[in-house]
């Protein structure tokens, strides 16, 4: 009976240290892809908007362009857009519709 476990813990602890080998080159291998990953294609680094330009309310109408704006944004560019650009596609907008109302009292 000694001589089965003496031979099911040798058994163990080889295994033991194939798992360890194992995850040993998985490792290396995970850094040597990181490496190639960003030699090749690199992150593109994220600017981060200043906590004033972050929109704090939207009445649905607003909600509704903006919502579109990103959307069609991150399908065009593969990016969603930042809190600027939204608040300065959003002003442009706001001005175009002021314009289009001013227009249509002056007729």
């Amino acid at each position: 009976m000694k001589l089965r476990s003496l031979s099911a813990a040798f058994a163990y602890r080889r295994l033991l240290r194939s798992i360890a080998s194992i995850d040993q080159r998985l490792a290396e291998q995970n850094r040597y892809l990181a490496r190639l990953a960003d030699h090749f294609a690199p992150q593109i680094p994220q600017e981060d908007a200043p906590a004033s330009a972050a929109v704090d309310y939207l009445n649905p109408f607003e909600a509704a362009v903006v919502d579109d704006y990103v959307r069609r944004t991150q399908q065009d560019t593969g990016r969603p857009p930042t809190d600027e650009e939204v608040l300065r596609y959003l002003a442009d907008e706001k001005t175009i519709d002021l314009q289009s109302r001013l227009a249509e009292g002056d007729r």
